[in-house]
């Protein structure tokens, strides 16, 4: 008997690991501090005479009722001051700060439900440029927790395979 708890506890263990990495979950397991503002200080770019507004690429290409990582691509010549998303969410009106990933990639984390099918993407630059987009989906239904492990477990190989990746060069 406890040698079954503790399969399961493992089991448990990596299915949240795995969750995690592969971008299925559906919230933060374990709470991170935030970063020390000495790391997340990033070096102000003001272009001269930029006149042009951010340029918005919105990534995610589908939605599922509930909490789901957003992704946009922001490119701009100046450092970006406003970066923020705007969606629906239980009949208010739900603003989410956009945060830097990598290769100007930002990301939010959206809760949003059925009626709600349309997320504004907004940027503006140090420069005072603006730019507005938005994006319409047909919000999915969540998957049953059972999908949703059989999902995380057919990622393993995904993951493994982008982890090594990473750490062997090409």
């Amino acid at each position: 008997m406890k040698i079954t708890i503790a399969v399961l506890a493992s089991l448990l263990s990596v299915l949240t690991i795995i969750s995690s990495a592969t971008g299925y979950a559906t919230a933060q397991s374990i709470p991170l501090p935030p970063p020390s503002p000495e790391s997340s200080r990033e070096e102000i770019i003001v272009a001269e005479n930029d006149r042009t507004p951010p340029q918005i690429e919105v990534l995610t290409t589908e939605l599922t009722a509930g909490k789901n990582v957003f992704r946009v691509r922001i490119t701009d010549d100046s450092s970006l001051q406003v970066r923020e998303v705007k969606y629906v969410s239980n009949g208010q009106i739900k603003i989410d700060g956009l945060f830097r990933d990598q290769n100007n990639v930002y990301k939010a984390l959206v809760d949003i439900h059925p009626p709600s099918r349309v997320i504004v993407i907004t940027a503006s630059d140090v420069n005072g440029n603006m730019a507005t987009t938005f994006k319409e989906y047909d919000i999915k239904e969540s998957n049953d927790f059972f999908t949703q492990i059989m999902n995380m477990l057919s990622q393993i190989p995904r993951y493994f395979q982008s982890l090594l990746g990473s750490i062997i060069p090409t």
